[in-house]
């Protein structure tokens, strides 16, 4: 009867060595910033809030229509993270180094529950698709009682729109 498990007991390890995070996947070097990549689900940018691993992400991407969207994201990009503001407002310099603010409104979704207050997914209300790329600062966003101030990016578009370049 033992001789039936056998197969399990020798597959076992294999299959929990497979199963989930790897825990020390940021161990070895002491280079802890980069040594794994989140791919952006929807193919735009990640930006990172706080700290690696502990923290959240936001992927910026370009709506074909034009449009600014910010997906709020876990820390290892895998859940997307409802949040309470209504909108997120962006800083952009304009041709002559002047301050605008872009904003992106909080977007409901009747499907996902979604709704302006507990969303997970903002749009902004002009096109930016002429302005790439986009040079920003985002001065202050609550995401689940954490504060992140003075987040810059430089988005460029979405990695999709970049791969056709090379």
């Amino acid at each position: 009867m033992i001789k039936h498990f056998i197969p399990y007991i020798l597959f076992l390890p294999l299959f929990l060595a497979s199963c989930g995070h790897d825990h020390d996947e940021h161990a070895g070097d002491g280079n802890t910033s980069k040594e794994h990549a989140h791919p952006p689900p929807h193919g735009g940018m990640l930006v990172e809030l706080g700290e690696h691993g502990s923290g959240y992400n936001l992927e910026l991407f370009l709506h074909e229509q034009g449009f600014l969207q910010i997906y709020v994201w876990d820390a290892h990009v895998e859940n997307l993270v409802r949040i309470a503001p209504e909108k997120i407002e962006v800083l952009i310099p304009d041709a002559n180094g002047t301050q605008k603010t872009l904003v992106c409104d909080a977007i409901s979704d009747p499907i996902t529950g979604e709704t302006v207050g507990n969303t997970a997914l903002f749009t902004s209300i002009k096109r930016i698709g002429d302005q790439l790329p986009l040079k920003g600062m985002i001065p202050s966003l609550q995401v689940l009682g954490q504060t992140y101030e003075n987040v810059s990016f430089e988005f460029p578009g979405n990695s999709a729109d970049h791969e056709d370049d090379h």
